[in-house]
């Protein structure tokens, strides 16, 4: 185990779940299995999915928590995609089987060894929690210190690589071996050609197919301004969210005579007063922080239809007090972010989601 793995804040996602009293009985266990299609079930007792997890920083914990309550449910997932943060939880989920493993690797990670290798010895950042919020001290930075981001996002990668290799995962090709069906996408933002990408491709590009997985991932999290940007085929390459933040169109069915055999889940995080308030603007300043945050949600806002809000389940984060780069979280935040991803899922399985609304608002005729 490396030294980043091994580093530990004493943070225990099972005392979370004692803390908090997260758990499923028999009875709503059989209750949210009841729903799924006889497809779905893989032959061993469990059931088939499809998920997408959307970006956001250190708040993607609380996937931690929502990836828990799905494995206690017996959901084991096919095709796995997600962006920044969302693509983490999707990589970890599609190379390491057991969710107790996965824990493991969450529970002695300290977040801050993330940003603990600064472009410059010049950039002078104390508190990189709201960093996002001034986006404008940021560019002020890196132009006088001749840097395109503020910190290497290489301690991340070299963590994410080490993690991924505990279920024999190095490459793209590793996913799916045995199991074609057996997918994940990972989204990523090409500033150099102004275009999204999804890696390995869409359908996957056998060229593609060998790419590592932990440097797609640290590619699709490379947060403007705050980390540098990664090169691909001599391209700069920044975080996905630029472009999609939430890709929950990644696995649809391109042929609409063909039903779906298992659904899919798409994870958000929903901060309600986002949604609620509009961004103050009262100087230039703040027409370049709401330009940034723009371009990171707009398009996906615009295109949540009925199709994909019946399938998302929102992980409500609003007055958490943690923001996207607040990389030092206590154990009690940990805790917190992980409840409300447990709490949401099975509140949306258990109460919002049926087979037939899903098939219903995607299109398909129920045969």
């Amino acid at each position: 185990m490396s030294d980043l793995q091994s580093t530990s804040d004493g943070w225990d996602p099972a005392r979370a779940r004692k803390k908090f009293k997260l758990g499923l009985s028999e009875e709503e266990i059989r209750t949210i299995r009841a729903k799924f299609p006889e497809t779905a079930a893989d032959g061993k007792g469990g059931l088939f999915a499809d998920g997408v997890f959307e970006g956001g920083g250190v708040l993607g914990l609380a996937f931690l928590g929502a990836a828990r309550c799905c494995a206690e449910v017996g959901i084991r997932w096919k095709g796995l995609a997600g962006t920044s943060a969302g693509a983490i939880t999707a990589s970890l989920l599609a190379a390491v089987e057991k969710n107790d493993d996965l824990e493991r690797l969450f529970a002695g990670l300290d977040f801050q060894t993330f940003i603990g290798q600064k472009m410059s010895p010049l950039i002078i950042d104390f508190d990189p929690s709201d960093n996002l919020d001034h986006p404008l001290w940021m560019l002020v930075r890196l132009v006088m210190t001749f840097q395109l981001g503020e910190y290497s996002s290489d301690p991340f990668r070299d963590w994410l690589d080490g993690a991924l290799k505990v279920g024999g995962v190095t490459s793209f090709s590793d996913i799916g071996k045995g199991d074609p069906e057996h997918q994940l996408k990972v989204v990523v933002s090409n500033i150099s050609r102004g275009q999204m990408l999804v890696l390995p491709g869409s359908p996957p590009d056998p060229e593609r197919s060998g790419f590592p997985v932990a440097e797609a991932v640290r590619l699709s999290m490379s947060i403007p301004f705050f980390f540098a940007p990664g090169r691909l085929d001599g391209d700069y390459i920044v975080d996905g969210g630029l472009l999609s933040n939430y890709p929950i169109w990644i696995y649809d069915q391109r042929d609409p005579d063909m039903m779906p055999r298992w659904p899919t889940f798409g994870f958000r995080l929903d901060d309600s007063r986002e949604d609620a308030q509009p961004i103050p603007i009262h100087n230039a300043p703040d027409i370049l922080k709401a330009m940034f945050k723009t371009m990171m949600y707009a398009h996906d806002r615009y295109s949540m239809d009925i199709s994909k809000n019946t399938r998302t389940i929102n992980v409500n984060i609003t007055n958490s007090g943690v923001t996207v780069t607040q990389f030092g979280l206590t154990s009690d935040q940990k805790d917190d972010l992980y409840r409300r991803g447990y709490e949401c899922t099975k509140r949306y399985l258990l109460e919002q989601w049926n087979w037939e609304t899903h098939l219903l608002t995607r299109g398909y005729a129920l045969k």
